[in-house]
């Protein structure tokens, strides 16, 4: 059994545009702007006055008791709701969880500090006394911070509502995380290890402590989002299947073709790691170029990303008949991390569904028939990491 014998079905989709990869699908189509103000975040994100945000939900809109939320980051409450919404039903149909239900998570690490920004003043001050150091630690750091700030928190909330005990596992902070866990998810039900996978991924919430980190990293300026990417991967024809299959998305019968890992340790090197990642994904589907209807590179937020990404495919697509075209939601859902190659891996089925795909024309984006029953989805890591995967749709 290989990658190609796992269905990849129920999709949820948390993020500024909506609840749902048709809602995404819709809102890119119509140029609907959906962004808001940013009062509400402890700071102004440099150089905007709005970003890509999400609300942060309620104990019943999650399902679970009040005490979940005081030890949960609002990353950790995105995870519960987007594993609720690819889960939506399933309980209806046939059961849910157990020993053969597992979990894969992509997550982020950027957190709020545990101290306030507004202490730090007063740090200054008492900073020759011990004592009162302490005591101003005592008073300022928000409750439950240390539990909060784990990302571990949020693949111990998933799997407890839901009842996923089987294997499982988080990767973090880069957008490769996402579709490492979608390989390694799908990887997990091929070979036996799970009877179905719950995968995902998480972006970080926005917070004037993201922009701190990602200018480190070499930020382009690119506005941040906040959301979550959610499917199920299980056996095809398995009995799990029919319960689970039915989503808004219409994708059950897509599935995990091919894929590729590569690691660019330098940005000489980046652009080599990316074909590379490419060049496998292609040969494990059984493919070449000429068998791409899409590609959904991943959202460049640096300068010498961008740079590789665009090289990369260029030389990958240079033979190629016909160069499919070239797409990313990022006008509609912001930059979302982990999250994001997920989050067109859902776009990327929901059009392998209908056969149709998104294209941008200039400030506008346009619907057309997609030439080959097959996407090819990028994540590029921010140190290097790569993963390609290629999707294909059930005529295949």
């Amino acid at each position: 059994m290989t990658t190609r014998d796992v269905r990849l079905t129920a999709p949820g989709l948390y993020t500024a545009a909506g609840t749902d990869p048709g809602d995404l699908w819709e809102t890119l189509l119509a140029g609907k702007d959906t962004r808001r103000p940013t009062e509400a975040l402890a700071g102004p994100w440099p150089e905007f006055d709005t970003a890509f945000l999400v609300d942060d939900l309620d104990a019943a809109t999650l399902g679970v008791h009040r005490r979940v939320l005081r030890t949960s980051e609002k990353q950790a409450r995105m995870a519960l709701y987007g594993a609720r919404l690819a889960l939506a039903g399933a309980a209806e149909r046939g059961p849910v969880g157990g020993p053969g239900w597992g979990l894969y998570l992509g997550l982020p690490t950027v957190d709020e500090e545990l101290l306030r920004f507004g202490a730090l003043d007063r740090l200054h001050a008492v900073a020759g006394s011990p004592g009162d150091v302490a005591a101003l630690y005592g008073r300022e750091v928000p409750p439950f911070s240390g539990l909060s700030h784990l990302n571990s928190t949020a693949a111990a909330h998933v799997s407890a509502v839901f009842g996923l005990t089987g294997a499982m596992a988080a990767y973090a902070p880069f957008s490769d995380a996402g579709l490492t866990a979608l390989i390694d998810g799908a990887l997990s039900v091929a070979e036996g290890e799970n009877a179905a996978a719950l995968v995902g991924a998480v972006s970080p919430k926005v917070h004037p402590l993201l922009f701190a980190q990602y200018e480190e990293l070499g930020w382009n300026g690119a506005v941040p989002g906040e959301g979550a990417a959610f499917l199920l991967a299980e056996p095809a024809g398995a009995a799990t299947g029919s319960a689970v299959a039915s989503g808004a998305s219409g994708a059950s019968g897509a599935r995990l073709a091919g894929y590729g890992r590569a690691f660019g340790a330098g940005a000489e090197d980046r652009s080599e790691a990316i074909a590379e990642a490419v060049h496998a994904a292609l040969e494990t589907a059984g493919t070449d170029a000429d068998g791409i209807g899409w590609v959904l590179p991943d959202a460049a937020w640096t300068v010498d990303g961008a740079r590789a990404q665009s090289a990369a495919l260029d030389r990958v697509f240079a033979g190629a008949a016909q160069r499919p075209a070239h797409f990313t939601c990022e006008r509609a859902t912001g930059v979302l991390g982990p999250a994001h190659p997920l989050a067109h891996a859902l776009l990327a089925l929901h059009g392998l569904a209908s056969g149709r795909r998104l294209v941008a024309d200039g400030d506008a984006v346009r619907e057309e028939a997609l030439p080959a029953p097959r996407a090819l989805v990028l994540a590029c890591g921010a140190r290097g990491q790569v993963c390609a995967v290629v999707l294909e749709g059930a005529e295949k």
